[in-house]
């Protein structure tokens, strides 16, 4: 799961990147509201954490333009803003969630989990695919009830796939999913991490090559 943060504090977006990172997110920060407006029009995120008070334009700005333009990204607003009517306004502008500053950690995590949960219809914080059952707050994987230990990135490319089972996802579109713009990730190192995991779930992980377009994990066959 991708997920950006909009915030002018450098302090705050730190200690908000490092939390998400910690959690097994991959995290963007941006400071300003033109360089976040320009980066939601041509990335895919899945959840978007907004400040209000940015040194170039208003929040609540960011969450108008996103609501018009039709996206149904999720969006929390942090903001230190703790006035009823301000929360209200955020909420009816379109934000999914409204969080006053100060907050603690553990609260963000949580928030940030309801609304992912939420936005993918998922009614409990696990995925189950056959056999195989995926954790989603604790990245943890079991297989006929065993743990498998997983490399970071073999976790972002499987939830990336459980997340669209019998739909094509090309190889740029993991590479946009799992890596931050900070990081480099080659179309080639995915293609390992699927080698990798068809061997480690052989035969109920069913990752179909379609040529020329990507990667689509079929349903399980007991389903």
């Amino acid at each position: 799961m991708r997920i950006l943060i909009v915030e002018d504090s450098v302090v705050i977006a730190e200690g908000l990147h490092n939390l998400l990172v910690e959690q097994g997110f991959v995290v963007d920060v941006f400071h300003s509201g033109e360089q976040a407006s320009h980066v939601i029009l041509t990335q895919k995120f899945d959840l978007l954490l907004l400040d209000l008070g940015l040194p170039d334009c208003e929040g609540l700005q960011i969450l108008r333009s996103l609501r018009q333009k039709k996206s149904n990204l999720p969006v929390l607003i942090i903001s230190a803003r703790a006035a009823l009517d301000e929360r209200i306004l955020g909420l009816n502008e379109g934000a999914d969630d409204y969080l006053c500053k100060p907050f603690e950690p553990e609260e963000v995590v949580a928030r940030v989990h309801a609304l992912l949960r939420r936005a993918s219809s998922r009614v409990s914080n696990t995925i189950e695919h056959g056999a195989l059952t995926f954790d989603v707050i604790n990245k943890a994987v079991t297989f006929y009830g065993n743990e498998v230990v997983l490399h970071r990135r073999e976790v972002s490319v499987l939830e990336c796939l459980l997340s669209n089972v019998e739909r094509v996802v090309s190889k740029p579109k993991i590479v946009q999913r799992i890596s931050s713009f900070d990081e480099e990730l080659s179309e080639t190192a995915i293609e390992t991490y699927i080698s990798r995991l068809r061997k480690k779930f052989s035969p109920d992980l069913n990752i179909r090559t379609v040529r020329g377009l990507g990667y689509m994990l079929e349903k399980p066959s007991r389903d």
